[in-house]
């Protein structure tokens, strides 16, 4: 009889340890759940952030190049002025360069000549005024 009652007393524990499990493995397909719903979210928020990240360097690549667009466009305005500056200071020189020379042109000018502001056919015309 002692022997029939450990056989009954290792049983019911057997039993015991077999309810147990359900609920063991129950907590870790829980925790395991759990896990992989953090791990969900988790990825979300990075492809939320990557998202965020990319539209930022798109935007940013955009403000570049306008940046390089305005500064070739810069150049190209100043080396316009630049050279507008040249011709007009060498015209200036020019100018200057001639003063004298129109001077002389004119301390030189024959009486009756003037300054050249006729035209030969007013010159030779008949009646014409002769100061010319």
């Amino acid at each position: 009889m002692g022997q029939v009652f450990l056989q009954v007393e290792l049983k019911s524990q057997e039993a015991q340890s077999l309810q147990q499990q359900p609920d063991h493995h129950l907590g870790h397909l829980q925790q395991y759940v759990a896990t992989y719903q953090q791990q969900v979210a988790s990825y979300q928020q990075l492809t939320f952030e990557k998202e965020a990240l990319h539209r930022q360097l798109l935007q940013q690549t955009q403000l570049m190049n306008q940046l390089h667009q305005q500064e070739a466009w810069g150049k190209v305005v100043a080396n316009l002025a630049h050279k507008k500056l040249q011709e007009t200071q060498g015209r200036e020189l020019l100018s200057q360069q001639n003063q004298p020379l129109q001077a002389q042109l004119s301390l030189t000018a024959l009486p009756g000549e003037g300054m050249g502001t006729c035209s030969e056919e007013e010159e030779r015309a008949p009646g014409g005024r002769g100061d010319c």
